[in-house]
């Protein structure tokens, strides 16, 4: 039997997490020991990071913790910045360890490209990480503050200018965030729309190069409708605390630009010794190994491949698609198969533009409105699920569309209204008495006994004139054949259902419990709609008020923490031995 191989992953971005899950379920806990090695304990959403800088949604929404995602697997996290690679000796180093390896996959992401601009790395903001979003969010809030109290025009203009250097997709993205958000931070300073100025600063002849004419028109349009400045073939030469200057001599007075122009590899990995290319991107071969190094791996935004189409651009997918190969390929070879050669297939770019406007090429179909949003919607999804399965999707859910400034915003107001749980105790004390007096019913009239009670005359839930034909089928093949078994379900159902709202106690599922039935009750045609009304208010967990809820579900959730505690504690055990 062949010795475990380790395989060291640095980088816990979009490429280095989906190539850790693939590997888990290839060849992790069986032929191999995966190691993820990260700066920093969650994978950060990237591509949302616009949507916290425009204050749509909270900065917890974009970060995942990796402990959370790979627990219960053989995924080893270790929070660490690897500094060295020695190739000829199989060891990554950080200022603190080593880790050997017999695979290393290098997916360390990029970083903010300043092309030498005099002033701009030391005077514009960036977004590239969590803190970058979060510092644009203070500046713009800030500027807001002070214009409200400023007396000189020229500065009061100076304030209320943001700019948006660089046209491409997040440039986009990030205007379409400000254009949503400005109107509040207006009315909240009582500042007139008219004097805020959005302005996006494109170097090349037109915004987003990499989408056909007819889409890039319908962006540029409905920026324009909003009031946005579009400057094409306007490069940025200099950066000023206070102005921004343009190869046209135009100078653009400000206090905030938002740079977005372009990234390159991290500085880290330059360092590391291999061979680099365009923008400092890792070159690697067909089979995304790096030269010289066919035990090293890059994938992500710091890998450039090359193939009869040019380079692969650094997109999300291509990230995700590269992974997904050099996990099959490290399988391949631990099983002594070939590995094969990567053929990336690239399904289409969405770009969004605030929360209700995209335009998007998918498979080479342009949509644009609400079918480019609810696309970019399925599409995260798709890959949330994949990552967190369904506590990423419901978070997401909730975020996108039940915050104040989510796609059903004027319905979060509604949801967010809150009033004393107590009124739904005697609802749901009435409930309970309904639940259980029919219960008790039952069993004097003998259904947990005799098997004759669904088929009888003496049937408490017949079956009525209204009764759907395939309910009433699924009733005379499923249901009647075994009846005593169903009678028993129901009356101990209804038992447990009057014990819980009575006592208060897992109230959440006994609402869903008497809705299913209801419904059921009322397929058969002997149900009453306004027992499944009152049902509905009970999943506002009205056991949390004089019922055992009050003490159960907060002991529940700190049982649960504390096991989460355990586990994230062994993961960081492991990390030190």
């Amino acid at each position: 039997m062949q010795p475990e191989k380790e395989i060291v992953i640095v980088g816990g971005g979009y490429a280095g997490v989906h190539v850790a899950q693939k590997l888990d379920r290839l060849v992790g806990g069986k032929d191999a020991k995966i190691t993820l090695i990260n700066d920093g304990p969650s994978h950060v959403l990237l591509t949302d990071l616009h949507e916290v800088a425009g204050n749509r949604i909270r900065p917890e929404a974009v970060e995942i913790p990796l402990e959370r995602v790979f627990s219960g697997t053989s995924v080893r996290v270790v929070n660490d910045s690897i500094i060295k690679i020695d190739p000829e000796n199989h060891v990554l180093s950080s200022a603190r360890a080593e880790y050997h390896y017999d695979y290393a996959i290098l997916a360390c992401g990029s970083e903010p490209a300043y092309y030498g601009i005099p002033g701009m790395q030391e005077n514009a903001f960036t977004l590239w990480s969590l803190e970058d979003a979060l510092e644009i969010k203070r500046q713009v809030s800030e500027m807001f503050r002070q214009a409200r109290s400023e007396p000189d025009a020229v500065k009061r203009q100076e304030l209320l200018t943001f700019v948006v250097g660089g046209g491409g997709f997040t440039g986009v993205e990030m205007v379409g965030e400000l254009v949503e958000w400005l109107p509040d931070l207006c009315r909240e300073h009582e500042i007139s729309p008219h004097e805020v100025h959005v302005i996006l600063v494109e170097a090349l002849p037109t915004i987003l190069p990499n989408l056909r004419p007819s889409l890039r028109e319908r962006a540029m349009a409905f920026m324009k409708r909003k009031g946005v400045t579009v400057l094409t073939n306007s490069p940025i030469t200099e950066v000023s605390e206070d102005h921004i200057t343009l190869k046209s001599g135009t100078i653009l007075k400000t206090r905030t630009l938002i740079w977005t122009g372009g990234v390159q590899t991290k500085s880290n990995v330059k360092e590391l010794g291999f061979s680099c290319g365009h923008r400092g991107r890792i070159l690697v071969n067909e089979c995304m190994q790096t030269e010289k190094y066919p035990d090293v791996y890059a994938i992500g935004d710091n890998a450039l491949f090359v193939n009869e189409n040019g380079e692969l651009p650094a997109l999300v997918e291509a990230g995700l698609q590269g992974a997904d190969f050099v996990a099959k390929a490290i399988a391949s070879a631990i099983h002594g198969k070939p590995q094969g050669k990567f053929k990336p297939k690239l399904h289409g770019v969405m770009v969004s533009i605030g929360s209700h406007y995209a335009v998007a090429d998918i498979g080479g179909v342009p949509l644009w409105g609400f079918p480019a949003m609810a696309m970019k919607h399925l599409v995260n999804l798709h890959y949330l699920f994949g990552v967190g399965k369904l506590w990423l999707t419901v978070r997401y859910l909730r975020e996108e569309f039940l915050n104040e400034r989510g796609g059903l915003s004027g319905l979060y107001r509604h949801l967010n209204v809150k009033t004393s749980m107590f009124w739904l105790v005697i609802l749901r004390l009435f409930l309970g008495y309904q639940w259980l007096a029919s219960g008790i019913e039952k069993v004097q009239a003998g259904f947990l006994v005799s098997g004759d009670k669904l088929v009888s005359g003496s049937s408490l839930v017949p079956m009525g004139p209204g009764t759907p034909a395939w309910y009433s089928a699924f009733m005379e093949k499923v249901v009647f054949p075994h009846a005593l078994l169903f009678q028993r379900m129901i009356t101990l159902g209804e038992l447990a259902l009057g014990i819980a709202f009575i006592f208060g106690l897992f109230t959440v599922l006994a609402a869903l419990g008497s809705i299913f039935m209801n419904i059921n009750f009322m397929l058969s045609g002997t149900g009453n709609i306004w027992f499944l009304v009152a049902s509905i208010p009970m999943l506002g967990g009205a056991g949390r008020a004089f019922g055992l809820d009050y003490y159960v579900i907060p002991y529940l959730q700190a049982l649960l923490c504390r096991s989460r505690r355990g586990s994230a504690s062994e993961v960081r055990k492991a990390a030190d031995v």
